[in-house]
């Protein structure tokens, strides 16, 4: 990673030198005509990222720049802005790359008398209109989605912020259609990538709150979550019951009430971890559905373990997993998933079936015909 400290930090990745490679040889297939569209691509998206960092350091924010494998980010810190400042940080970007284009097009009579100069002006100048105009659609993570999020958000809170997620996954499908049908591939792949993306985060914000969007409560998150990785379990408990205790609903709430789950568990508290998990089924990640599988199994809800078992087997396909759906289904008195589960468990080896069968969940299909035939082909 190349870094250039300063007021305003720029970071760059290697990759990004790699990806304006790859595009400067594609658009002039030799190699000094590669290294000429890698100066012009660096430089124009540095202009682009200072576009935006100068606009939040005006309005009393550090700001810090990455060059990554796809373009530029810029980030920043500081006093919680309002929503117009917050526009006018992320309009500056395109803004500065239509000036620079404006710049490179005043130029080029100057660069008449130079054939390599008058190159280096035209492709700047074509590159930052395009690149200005295409990051202006309304679509994330691009520019224009950027602005389309925060004017939404700016008049309809948390229902603009999941509407825009909505309207970005729309429109990017529609432009991905367009640039396919004129052969543009790549532009194409981006934009499908771009609404999967935008359906993706609108289906994990779906139960986002107002307080959701609370710059104190994200600080207050990530502070528990790094005390967490950092091992210092006690600190991270009392910062989720914080956050617990000021979130009744939304992703907060539910992120919070997993990590503490978990910990408990961990201490062999699982009636408490099991009573926090059960009423956010449905806003669990992949994991606390897992845990929340072995707790049900454990709390005899059979219901709840019959209804996870396909996907909790599918994510954590151990014995102990089968073995509960098959008890879960047994008590249902469904006698073919519960033989099909207890086969699973029994291929997995070391399983004492008769013994598993004197269990109380086996008694009601023990005879029944369509399970023996399971009990038989493990015999």
């Amino acid at each position: 990673m190349m870094m250039f400290r300063g007021k305003i930090p720029i970071a760059i990745h290697p990759f990004f030198w790699l990806m304006a490679g790859l595009i400067g040889w594609m658009n002039s297939g030799s190699l000094t005509g590669a290294l000429i569209w890698v100066g012009i691509i660096f430089f124009s998206v540095v202009i682009h990222e200072f576009g935006h960092a100068l606009t939040a350091v005006a309005f009393r924010q550090t700001a810090s720049i990455r060059l990554v494998a796809l373009g530029g980010l810029t980030s920043y810190e500081g006093p919680k802005l309002p929503f117009w400042k917050q526009f006018l940080i992320v309009l500056n970007g395109p803004l500065f790359g239509f000036g620079l284009s404006l710049f490179a097009t005043l130029c080029l009579p100057l660069a008449a008398t130079s054939p390599m100069l008058f190159t280096i002006l035209r492709w700047t100048q074509i590159a930052n209109l395009f690149w200005s105009v295409v990051n202006l659609f309304p679509v994330l993570p691009l520019d224009g989605g950027q602005l389309l999020r925060i004017a939404f958000e700016a008049w309809f809170g948390v229902k603009g912020y999941l509407a825009s997620l909505v309207t970005g996954a729309i429109l990017s499908t529609l432009f991905a259609l367009g640039f396919f049908l004129i052969q543009a591939y790549l532009a194409g792949a981006f934009f499908f990538l771009f609404a999967f993306q935008s359906f993706d985060l609108w289906r994990h914000s779906r139960a986002a709150t107002v307080q959701d969007r609370d710059d104190a409560l994200k600080t207050l998150m990530d502070n528990a979550e790094q005390a967490l990785h950092e091992g210092k379990r006690l600190d991270a408990e009392r910062l989720f019951t914080e956050i617990r205790q000021k979130t009744s609903t939304g992703l907060f709430h539910a992120a919070a009430t997993q990590y503490l789950a978990f910990l408990q568990a961990k201490r062999g508290q699982k009636k408490e971890a099991y009573e926090m998990l059960l009423p956010l089924e449905q806003e669990l990640s992949d994991e606390s559905r897992c845990l929340l599988h072995r707790l049900a199994a454990e709390h005899g809800n059979w219901e709840l373990v019959a209804k996870l078992s396909t996907d909790c087997y599918q994510l954590m396909p151990t014995q102990e997993a089968a073995l509960s759906n098959a008890r879960a289904f047994a008590f249902l008195h469904q006698p073919k998933p519960a033989g099909g589960w207890l086969q699973t468990a029994w291929q997995a080896g070391g399983l004492d079936l008769k013994k598993v069968l004197n269990e109380d969940e086996f008694q009601a299909i023990k005879l029944d015909p369509e399970f023996q035939r399971f009990v038989r082909d493990m015999q």
